[in-house]
């Protein structure tokens, strides 16, 4: 009896060993990523609006980023944390949600600092055949605006890192909101509109950039995930008649909340972009 235990005890000793030395077992075991324990903070992009029905005054839905990543394999939404309407300065009192077993935070956030909405209301009213000069201001105020954005938010991106010091963050820019349209085709002025609204999320998205780029190399976890590639081609259409697939809210009478934000699909293109930054 006693040769027979010390032959089994013998054998998983050599079975575990081989297991070490990644002689026997699934060696994808050992490199699949731990479960993230995951926290959203940010604006109502983050909050997720416009992605169903609003489930509180935040405006968070069942069909945001933050609600889609944590279906997703591996992820546990600990807390979405974001509200519609916030800025920079607002996500601070966000950061309570965050501690040491953080893991993952994803951060949308810049819009309201500089005024993008206030943008789009304007330049609609514009391309509907109002004033122009709301536009042309509003656009004007938010690009001599966005060179004080770094500063804040990559403080904002230092304090989250030390909240959650184990934690992967990704940052992610805004999408063009309305598809460009061609030059030299009877719609110049109409081109020009639409060219300098995306020119005023692209200045945003530089300014976040830079405020990544700054907290990187302070030693943040961080990355930046670009979504103007995913939403290509999926822009408001100013043109009547032609066809196209925004993935944003277009009806403000039957669906207020998700006017001009992010639908289902673009949630989606979110989703699928955070989990690339993060390469899972």
């Amino acid at each position: 009896m006693k040769r027979r235990v010390l032959a089994a005890l013998a054998a998983l000793a050599l079975g575990a060993g081989m297991l070490a030395a990644g002689g026997a077992g699934p060696a994808s075991a050992a490199s699949s990523p731990p479960v993230a324990k995951y926290v959203a903070l940010g604006d109502s992009i983050a909050a997720g609006q416009g992605g169903g029905a609003p489930l509180d005054a935040c405006a968070r839905t069942g069909g945001g980023y933050a609600a889609q990543l944590d279906q997703a394999p591996k992820f546990n939404l600990l807390r979405n944390a974001a509200c519609t309407g916030a800025k920079i300065a607002d996500v601070q009192s966000q950061l309570s949600q965050l501690n040491r077993g953080t893991t993952v935070v994803t951060l949308t956030v810049g819009a309201n600092d500089l005024g993008l909405d206030q943008i789009y209301a304007a330049c609609a009213a514009a391309a509907a055949g109002g004033p122009t000069m709301p536009c042309a201001v509003a656009i004007n105020t938010a690009l001599g605006a966005a060179p004080g954005l770094p500063a804040p938010l990559g403080s904002l991106i230092g304090d989250i890192a030390q909240r959650a010091p184990n934690a992967s963050i990704v940052v992610t820019g805004y999408p063009h909101l309305l598809t460009p349209l061609p030059f030299g085709q009877g719609v110049d002025d109409l081109a020009a509109l639409v060219q300098a609204v995306n020119d005023a999320t692209d200045a945003l998205n530089a300014a976040i950039q830079t405020a990544v780029a700054t907290a990187g190399a302070q030693g943040a976890d961080v990355a930046y995930a670009d979504v103007v590639a995913a939403f290509a081609a999926h822009g408001v259409q100013l043109l009547p008649g032609v066809p196209s697939d925004p993935w944003f809210g277009t009806d403000p009478v039957n669906d207020p909340a998700g006017f001009l934000h992010p639908n289902l699909a673009g949630y989606t293109a979110y989703t699928q972009v955070i989990l690339a930054a993060l390469g899972r």
